[in-house]
């Protein structure tokens, strides 16, 4: 009677430590999705001021100006996004070693080669081309 309410306990803390791997996983792997959905959004489609131009029946010199709009916008939104990344890199490192402190030696091997399967590459945001997706500053270390 006591070894099965012993196995209870246990099956409910094996539980509930599994679930805020999930959780903690989930959640590294949601702050990717939002990344990867910014940096999207940051780089303007092609057509959208051929679109949004033909919509409004703008001239040429209205065009322009709309095009420099967005140029501006667009330099503007990258900026935000190198002042304020090394922040979400932060959250993101400190996430993965709080895991990996409950984490047995064999575990964390494990770990970081999931890592490695669902994490992209470092991004980097030096050296990078007019109009490219800023990259992480951390992966040339």
């Amino acid at each position: 009677m006591m070894q099965s309410k012993v196995n209870v306990v246990l099956l409910g803390i094996l539980i509930f430590v599994l679930g805020g791997i999930a959780g903690a996983v989930s959640h590294s792997l949601y702050q990717e999705y939002l990344k990867a959905a910014f940096f999207k959004k940051a780089q303007q489609p092609p057509d959208i001021i051929g679109g949004l131009a033909q919509e409004l029946g703008l001239d040429a010199g209205q065009t322009e100006s709309l095009r420099n709009i967005f140029e501006e916008s667009r330099k503007r939104y990258i900026d935000l996004a190198k002042q304020f990344w090394p922040q979400y890199e932060t959250i993101r490192n400190e996430t993965d070693q709080q895991i990996k402190n409950i984490l047995r030696e064999d575990q964390k091997k494990r770990f970081e080669d999931f890592l490695k399967k669902v994490q992209p590459p470092p991004m980097q945001m030096d050296r990078q081309p007019e109009g490219a997706v800023p990259q992480n500053p951390d992966s040339g270390k």
